[in-house]
């Protein structure tokens, strides 16, 4: 059977403007609309509200400094488990088999990359049928003492190495513009984006809502990354009612599809 990951973005699930505000009524929908996916499927989350004040106010991506950090990042892993439970609960109410899947546990960071990951639990976790649910959480690094690991990162990573054929980024936007399209009227929605549009993603707008872990510019590098090897990933609106169930049962277009063909 062929594996589907999804991400499902931090603003999609969370109210960034209030800390650890969840969207309980979004969240409930989309467990409606990731019932029933045929095939393998692996759930990853973005921190929204939970993760990315905390990870900001004690500086986690900066990495170890001073001692003060350290209950920052057991802040900042409780907060995210505390968002994994919200999410896996929904799920477990839709009847999807849902288990929490903690990175900080597998996963091994050099300088804020993936150094090593293991997976074998997760093979099995996929083998028998259940859905993992991981996270954009803080890891241990092997430069820093500690990092960020993204879920975008993560997404890639467990594409390539778990050998998925597609992948589907629920975001709060119809996809990936020129610019942003919240400050911007005449943003314009790329609707295919591939390698040789390195330069336009280059001077694609920074995040400035506290994304510790670079808002879409981040998501588009990580899928380019991703398309080197074959992965073809589509950025769309779950904000919306049924788009990302349409997307996950195989429509394409939806969005802005991030591909290594021309």
């Amino acid at each position: 059977m062929k594996l589907l990951i999804v991400k499902l973005g931090g603003s999609v699930i969370t109210d960034k403007r209030k800390p650890f505000a969840i969207k309980h009524t979004v969240v409930k929908r989309l467990a409606k609309e990731l019932k029933g996916v045929p095939g393998p499927l692996v759930i990853v989350h973005g921190g929204g509200s939970f993760g990315h004040p905390l990870a900001l106010k004690y500086r986690i991506a900066d990495g170890y400094r001073e001692k003060d950090q350290l209950m920052g990042v057991s802040l900042t892993h409780l907060a995210m488990e505390k968002l994994n439970k919200y999410l896996i609960e929904a799920l477990q109410k839709e009847g999807i088999p849902a288990i929490a899947f903690q990175p900080s546990a597998c996963v091994l960071s050099s300088d804020g990359r993936i150094k090593s990951m293991e997976l074998g639990p997760l093979r099995r976790i996929l083998a028998l049928g259940l859905v993992p649910v991981l996270y954009g959480d803080v890891v241990f690094d092997v430069k820093k003492g500690f990092s960020i690991l993204s879920g975008d990162q993560l997404v890639s990573y467990l594409a390539r190495k778990l050998g998925a054929t597609r992948v589907v980024f629920g975001v709060d936007v119809d996809g990936v513009y020129t610019s942003c399209p919240k400050r911007n009227d005449r943003a314009e929605l790329l609707r295919v984006i591939t390698p040789s549009d390195v330069k336009l993603v280059a001077s694609m707008e920074k995040d400035e809502t506290g994304d510790v872990t670079g808002g879409m510019q981040a998501k588009v590098r990580e899928l380019l990354e991703l398309a080197k090897f074959g992965v073809e990933a589509e950025i769309v609106n779950a904000a919306r009612a049924n788009v990302l169930k349409e997307a996950l049962r195989g429509k394409r277009g939806l969005g802005t599809i991030v591909t290594g063909g021309k």
